[in-house]
C-alpha cells in the first residue's frame, strides 16, 4: 500500500532540498574560487572572477611554489622546507597526543585511585584557556629550557594544548565499554597495560580516527604560537611561510591561493583515510540501546 504525501510535506521536502544545496553552494565557493585563482596568472585575477576560458589556465603557479620563487616582484617561499617543517611537527605532536590522551582517558574511566575526579575536571579546565593568554609565560619557558627557536618549541606546547579535549573524548569513550570486559581480562591474569593494547585499543579506533583528525587540523594550522615562538625563518611551518607572500601595499591573491591550496592537501589525504571511523568516532555513544 503506497502512502501519498501530502502537499505539505512536498513543499517541507522542497524547502529542506533548497537549503541543503544552497548551503552546498555556499561552503564550495569559496572553495573553487581558491582553486579558480591558483590556475591563473596574478594579471588575469583582477579582471574577471573566474577564468572565462581554459586557454587561462595555467599550472605555472604551482611549479613555481616548489621551486621557491615567483617571477612576480621576485616573491619567495621556501615552501618545501615549510612543509617538512610542518610534517615533522605535526606527527609528533599528534603522535604524543594520542599516546599520552589514550592513557590518560584509560586511567580515568576504568581504574579507581585517590583525586580521580579532582584531576580530570583540573585537566579539563585547560580547554577553557586561550593560547593567546599563555603565549608569554609559555615564551618565558621555552626560553629557560633552551630550546627557544627550535621545532620543540611548539611541539611541546601543542602536545600540552591538544591533551585536555583528547582526554575528554577518549575517557567519555572508554566509559561506554563494559566493566565486565575489563573484569573478565583481568581474571584471565592481563594487566593494565594488555588490556589497554590488546581489548581497549583494537575497539577504539572510531574515537582514535576523530581525535587524530581534529589533532591533525589544529597543528598542522595553528598560526600564533608558532608566530610567536619561532623567530627563525628556516624554522617557519606552512601556515608562517604563506604570511610571506602578502605584501604592504598589494597582496598577490593567485600565488596567496596557489599557497593554500596545496597547503590543505595533507588535511584532505587524512580526511579521507579515516573518513569512516570518524564518523563512527562523532556518533559514538550517541545511542545506547
Amino acid at each position: 500500500m503506497r502512502v501519498r504525501k501530502s502537499g505539505n510535506s512536498k513543499t517541507l521536502s522542497i524547502v529542506e532540498y533548497f537549503i541543503m544545496y544552497g548551503w552546498l553552494v555556499f561552503v564550495l565557493f569559496p572553495f573553487v574560487w581558491m582553486i579558480s585563482l591558483s590556475l591563473r596568472e596574478t594579471k588575469g585575477v583582477f579582471k574577471t572572477l573566474f577564468p572565462q576560458s581554459l586557454g587561462e589556465l595555467t599550472f605555472e603557479n604551482y611549479i613555481y611554489l616548489f621551486k621557491g620563487e615567483f617571477p612576480y616582484r621576485h616573491i619567495q617561499i621556501h615552501f618545501i622546507n615549510a612543509l617538512k617543517n610542518s610534517f615533522i611537527v605535526t606527527i609528533i605532536a599528534v603522535i604524543g597526543i594520542i599516546i599520552l590522551s589514550i592513557l590518560a582517558g584509560y586511567a580515568f574511566s576504568k581504574m579507581k585511585f585517590f583525586g580521580r575526579n579532582a584531576n580530570f575536571y583540573f585537566l579539563l579546565a585547560g580547554m577553557m584557556i586561550p593560547a593567546q593568554v599563555v603565549m608569554l609565560p609559555l615564551f618565558r619557558i621555552v626560553k629557560m629550557l633552551g630550546i627557544h627557536n627550535s621545532l620543540l618549541s611548539i611541539i611541546f606546547p601543542y602536545i600540552a594544548i591538544g591533551i585536555p579535549l583528547t582526554t575528554f573524548l577518549f575517557t567519555g569513550f572508554f566509559k561506554n565499554i563494559p566493566d565486565s570486559l575489563i573484569e573478565a581480562a583481568r581474571l584471565e591474569g592481563a594487566n593494565n597495560l594488555q588490556i589497554l593494547l590488546k581489548i581497549v585499543m583494537p575497539i577504539s579506533k572510531p574515537v582514535i580516527a576523530a581525535c587524530l583528525i581534529f589533532q591533525f587540523m589544529f597543528t598542522w594550522n595553528e598560526f600564533p604560537l608558532a608566530l610567536v615562538l619561532l623567530q627563525k625563518s628556516h624554522l617557519y611551518t606552512i601556515p608562517l611561510e604563506i604570511t610571506k607572500v602578502q605584501g604592504q601595499y598589494m597582496t598577490p591573491w593567485s600565488i596567496l591561493a596557489t599557497a593554500v591550496m596545496t597547503a590543505i592537501i595533507p588535511v584532505i589525504i587524512v580526511y579521507l583515510i579515516f573518513q569512516k571511523q570518524f564518523v563512527s568516532g562523532l556518533t559514538a555513544g550517541a545511542v545506547k540501546e
